[in-house]
């Protein structure tokens, strides 16, 4: 099997979990960190899951007030820092590192831009429903909850999700190729 078959297969994989994940914790952020991390064989992996824990109050724009950047884009962003693997102390002694790291998560960020309008959470929204819902409004929260219910697993954040575990773990397979667990062609 040729290394471009196989990492069209962890971009599938990484794309398939990013669709299928979002309907377990309904969040966007911890769904794209853990289907990167689970497509690249990170599962039950202690360090990643505690991590997991940590993009949980990342989802619906921050916290869910829907005007921070989209929980997708978040995951993707904390799977991307994670596998380069850097420190404080190697941050501080050389910053192109963390510029590094930064322009691998723009270049998923531009990505978002172009498909779906921007990377905020509540524009993103307006771009798949003319309107925005901020999910700490009760009335909003039950009104997405009804519409996500409608969809019957056919929502349109899993795309989002989907999409950004694929783009995310293309940027890690090209920027830290060792930072795979899954055996390489």
């Amino acid at each position: 099997m040729t290394e471009t078959v196989k990492n069209r297969e962890l971009l599938e994989d990484a794309y398939r979990r990013g669709y299928d994940y979002l309907l377990k914790w309904r969040a966007c952020a911890p769904t794209v960190f853990a289907a990167v991390m689970d497509a690249l064989g990170y599962q039950n992996d202690s360090v990643a899951e505690e991590l997991w824990k940590a993009t949980v109050g990342l989802a619906g724009g921050t916290g869910n007030m829907a005007i921070g950047t989209c929980g997708a884009m978040a995951g993707a962003a904390a799977a991307i820092s994670y596998s380069f693997g850097y420190n404080k102390e190697e941050i501080q002694k050389d910053i192109t590192k963390m510029l590094k790291i930064c322009g691998a998560v723009a270049e998923v960020g531009k990505k978002m831009q172009e498909k779906y309008g921007h990377i905020v959470c509540q524009e993103v929204q307006f771009h798949h429903w003319g309107k925005a819902y901020r999910f700490t409004n009760p009335e909003a929260g039950l009104e997405f909850i009804k519409m996500w219910q409608e969809t019957k697993g056919n929502f349109k954040c899993q795309e989002v999700t989907a999409d950004l575990a694929k783009w995310t773990t293309e940027k890690i397979l090209e920027y830290n190729p060792q930072f795979s667990k899954r055996k390489q062609a």
